[in-house]
């Protein structure tokens, strides 16, 4: 019987949301309450992942979005850097991201770095 490696998701945001025009500390931990409810749904899919395939490298996959106006709906979601290297971890990174929406949406589009930290454990 194969033995699930557990894994664990670490949630890091990039320095560059501070750069964001609405890099307010408000928008800030908006932000990363939105990215921290998505946790549980990305560290299941890596450890369907490790489980597929052991081999499954861990590491960062960093996304790129847009926060919509008015509704602040996560849209346009793309991953800009993947060391993962698992199309369905991407994929399910990519579907998570884009249904979160921000509690308190700005008057404009706010472009979103964010980064997330996979890391299996023995």
């Amino acid at each position: 019987m194969n033995n699930l490696i557990a894994s664990s998701l670490l949630v890091v945001g990039l320095a560059g949301l501070t750069g964001c025009k609405t890099g307010s500390p408000e928008s800030r931990n908006d932000i990363i309450a939105q990215m921290n409810t998505v946790k549980q749904p990305l560290d299941s899919c890596y450890q369907i992942a490790l489980a597929r395939n052991r081999k499954t490298l861990g590491g960062m996959i960093t996304v790129e979005l847009l926060a919509e106006a008015q509704t602040g709906q996560f849209k346009n979601v793309i991953i800009r850097r993947d060391e993962v290297q698992d199309p369905a971890v991407r994929m399910c990174v990519i579907n998570e991201v884009s249904k979160l929406k921000l509690t308190k949406p700005q008057s404009t589009n706010t472009q979103i770095p964010y980064a997330f930290r996979f890391t299996p454990v023995n």
